[in-house]
């Protein structure tokens, strides 16, 4: 990934997360805490895949629901800040790493109780 893009991921991604802490207020959103976990753009920049890990008492599938429907909102704030000449389309989907590496950190516990 060349060094433009990865700069760009960055920047979107900081500004992003404080734009969905701060910005949005969609009841669906309101019991959950969001963290922009991973900005991934195509190489073109017209497309951009933003994971997003919660924690909370909502439903996941509701709040990505919501910041899809906000994501108007959310261009037009982006390019405020960034004075990007495009900004990409966004798609945003639940990241499972940190599920992932629960799972996998259970898996090691076993085999090292099993060993002792």
């Amino acid at each position: 990934m060349s060094n433009r893009i990865e700069k760009a991921n960055s920047l979107i991604k900081k500004n992003l997360a404080d734009i969905i802490d701060n910005e949005l207020s969609d009841p669906r959103l309101k019991n959950e805490m969001i963290t922009v976990s991973k900005v991934e753009m195509s190489p073109d920049l017209k497309y951009a895949r933003v994971y997003l890990s919660f924690y909370g008492t909502g439903d996941k599938k509701d709040a990505i629901t919501a910041i899809q429907n906000a994501s108007g909102y959310i261009k037009k704030s982006l390019k405020e800040r960034l004075k990007f000449r495009v900004l990409p389309e966004f798609h945003f989907v639940e990241d499972h790493s940190l599920e992932y590496s629960d799972h996998i950190n259970s898996l090691l516990k076993q085999i090292e109780s099993k060993d002792e």
